[in-house]
């Protein structure tokens, strides 16, 4: 059995004034198949850049193996795949790296094309294939998930259900279930590790948490009973000082000032005592207080339009150019729809948002939008955020208070709202945008890849706000998990038919 041992592990960022990590310690198997859990910011893409030794802590990590973190930097993407992958898994045979790509649901004529060619898709299988034809190495795998579709994803759990020895970041849990027996987990202020798939995972999270808000209930009125003793022994002590120096003259000339000036010391300090244990006691009780999760409500209100019908799409394609990438689309969207388009990557999917938004125009065909439609757009990309958080808002013309309370809810912590964009996560990065979203009044909102490294407490969050909420949505997603709670519908482009 091979070991991963955390000893000590402390580590800050230099423009941070706050650890990621401090006084870590555990360890983990390097045989178990482990995904890495936490909400955004927590830390999880740092943790793997610790032990792929591109970042320095105090105390120390015992890696028995050579660390291979996923994805690999491309210095040169017009070199052919072939040679990437070579690149990534130098002195390996060309038979192995076929050998995995063929598991992976790819053909290998993908090996002679140029890499820059490849779908986003098609990328992340061959880094993948290329990780695992290697046998000296301990794989760090970072959100593989983000630019695969469905049928991608389901490829590639099942591809990692036959490996051994792995530490996988991701937050779709349908993928989870399929590729993952142990769970490393950073919570508020602590890091589990615990066996089993994300569902064992998450039913011991409800135990945990169930069993926390009882015990924090009871906590929470001890804090407020030796608080108050706290106040009534501050105040006996008042008195006391007091009483040294305030004699009644009616007793002056019977009482030794000497004495009462001994006795109010000895009772001050015995309050004063009293009251540094009662509020040591506080801070104490306080303190176990902070690892549960807490999960905000989050709130949405969505207009309603004139119209019951607010988009026709008939006979549409979508094209680049003279090349047509999907044809003979048809669908409509009815207030109250929650509508999902699917396909496979590259398929149109974005562009078919986009055109909807007024942003693109390679969907043509008979397409009807009704007059006066509001629409709220959250893109896939997040490359474009930079500048303050206050900025931000204000170029979004959003309320402060209002944006700053759902990250809040969305568990961003307040020292995150003054660090520049350029230093969130790109999870926090996400929230951003969804925040945006949500604090806009809208006919229609119109999401593309919401879930992009969004941790799983605030997909869920996500789902109950649109239950809830119950606006009218067309997105593009691929957390099967997510799809089948929220969707009335879906629109898959590879077949041209609804569902």
């Amino acid at each position: 059995m091979a070991l991963i041992q955390f000893t000590d592990v402390t580590f800050a960022y230099d423009s941070s004034y706050d650890d990621v990590f401090s006084q870590l310690n555990c360890q983990i198997d390097s045989r178990w198949r482990l995904g890495l859990i936490g909400r955004n910011g927590r830390g999880k893409t740092t943790l793997l850049r610790l032990m792929a030794g591109e970042l320095s802590p105090q105390g120390s990590i015992l890696m028995p193996l050579m660390p291979a973190l996923f994805p690999f930097p491309i210095s040169d993407p017009t070199q052919s795949t072939m040679d990437i992958m070579l690149a990534c898994a130098p002195d390996t045979p060309e038979w192995r790296l076929m050998l995995e790509i063929n598991q992976l649901g790819v053909e290998e004529s993908i090996l002679s094309r140029p890499y820059v060619t490849l779908s986003r898709g098609e990328q992340t299988k061959a880094q993948l294939a290329a990780l695992f034809a290697r046998e000296d190495t301990y794989p760090l795998i970072d959100e593989p998930t983000n630019h695969l579709d469905l049928q991608g994803r389901e490829l590639v759990a099942e591809y990692l259900s036959m490996k051994d020895g792995f530490l996988l970041v991701s937050h779709d849990r349908a993928f989870l279930n399929r590729c993952i027996d142990h769970t490393l987990s950073i919570n508020r202020s602590t890091v589990t590790v615990q066996r089993g798939d994300f569902d064992a995972w998450e039913r011991e999270l409800e135990r945990k948490n169930s069993s926390e808000q009882a015990r924090n209930e009871q906590i929470r009125k001890d804090v407020t009973r030796l608080e108050e003793t706290a106040r009534r022994q501050a105040e006996w002590s008042r008195k006391c000082e007091k009483g040294k120096y305030h004699v009644p003259s009616s007793d002056a000339a019977v009482v030794d000032r000497g004495y009462v000036g001994a006795r109010s010391a000895a009772l001050m300090k015995r309050s004063l005592s009293s009251q540094a244990r009662i509020e040591r006691n506080v801070e104490e009780k306080k303190g176990l207080l902070k690892d549960m999760e807490r999960v905000g409500e989050l709130k949405l209100s969505p207009l309603v339009h004139p119209k019951k019908q607010i988009i026709d799409v008939r006979n549409a394609s979508v094209r680049y150019g003279e090349r047509v990438v999907c044809d003979d689309i048809s669908f409509h969207i009815v207030q109250g729809e929650r509508i999902a388009l699917t396909g496979r990557n590259g398929s149109g999917k974005s562009s078919i948002l986009k055109t909807l938004c007024g942003l693109s125009s390679a969907l043509t065909g008979e397409v009807s939008i009704a007059s006066g439609l509001k629409v709220s757009y959250v893109p896939q990309s997040t490359e474009h955020l930079q500048g303050s958080l206050r900025d931000f808002i204000a170029e979004n013309n959003a309320d402060e208070t209002l944006f700053k309370a759902i990250l809040r809810n969305m568990d961003f912590g307040r020292q995150q709202f003054d660090k520049s964009i350029e230093q969130y996560s790109e999870g926090q990065k996400k929230k951003l945008l969804l925040a945006r979203s949500l604090c806009e009044q809208a006919h229609l909102y119109v999401w593309d890849e919401p879930l992009n490294y969004i941790d799983v407490f605030s997909r869920m969050q996500l789902e109950e706000l649109i239950l809830s909420a119950q606006p009218t949505l067309l997105l593009v997603e691929h957390d099967r998990a997510f799809l089948e709670r929220v969707c009335t519908s879906t629109v898959d482009l590879d077949s041209g038919k609804a569902g």
